[in-house]
């Protein structure tokens, strides 16, 4: 287990910690980027397969650039030398890797890990599939509960992930972007399609939940 690094946190996320934990996940706190990138390289044993679904937390973290550095074999659909065609393909690899990456769309103060996903591979993969998830989460991303993280998604995550993904790969304007949150639209490219609540450590995965103390992601 990693060294836990709790000095400075908050009430909130000493909170969140304890919650997690309460429910089976091994839940650790970091205060930087740089910490947060050592406690996932620590996570990920030498030789092991990683896969990954679409993340800005991962990306500020340099997470990617490192594994390939070191000589990890990476399965992450939106690596710059995977084609759109190839993309399904590689993000099925990514469900049976030794470890699977992914940040998160909001975290409870009760302990559960709350996503909108429009494929669904990201949140498959803290599922069921992998034998280990990381889950890497920055304070920003910290509700009190269920209907505060949906509430999140829909007036910040959703809107700004829309426009991240529509200037990364040149996608129709979804009507969230114009009005700052979720319009219930029904758009044919959408990213608001799954809706998934983790409230216990899945059975058949062993999951860990990094917070780092510094704001990360959308």
């Amino acid at each position: 287990m990693i060294t836990e690094k709790t000095s400075g946190s908050s009430d909130v996320v000493a909170e969140t910690l304890k919650a997690l934990r309460r429910n089976r996940f091994d839940a650790v706190y970091v205060r930087s980027r740089k910490e947060a990138l050592q406690s996932i390289l620590q996570c990920v044993p030498s030789h092991a397969t990683v896969g990954a679904g679409d993340s800005l937390t991962l990306k500020q973290l340099g997470v990617f650039k490192e594994l390939k550095r070191r000589g990890f074999t990476l399965f992450w659909p939106f690596g710059e030398n995977v084609t759109k065609e190839e993309r399904r393909d590689v993000a099925r690899k990514a469900l049976l890797a030794d470890v699977f990456l992914s940040g998160s769309n909001a975290l409870t103060m009760d302990g559960k890990i709350v996503n909108i996903d429009a494929s669904g591979n990201r949140v498959a993969g803290m599922i069921f599939g992998p034998k280990k998830a990381i889950v890497v989460v920055g304070i920003n991303k910290i509700v009190r509960n269920v209907e505060g993280a949906l509430e999140r998604i829909r007036k910040v995550a959703a809107p700004l992930n829309a426009r991240r993904i529509r200037e990364e790969r040149d996608w129709e304007l979804l009507p969230c972007v114009e009005t700052g949150e979720c319009v219930a639209c029904n758009a044919e490219n959408r990213i608001c399609n799954i809706t998934t609540v983790i409230e216990k450590k899945p059975r058949a995965i062993d999951s860990t939940v990094i917070i780092v103390g510094e704001k990360l992601g959308l």
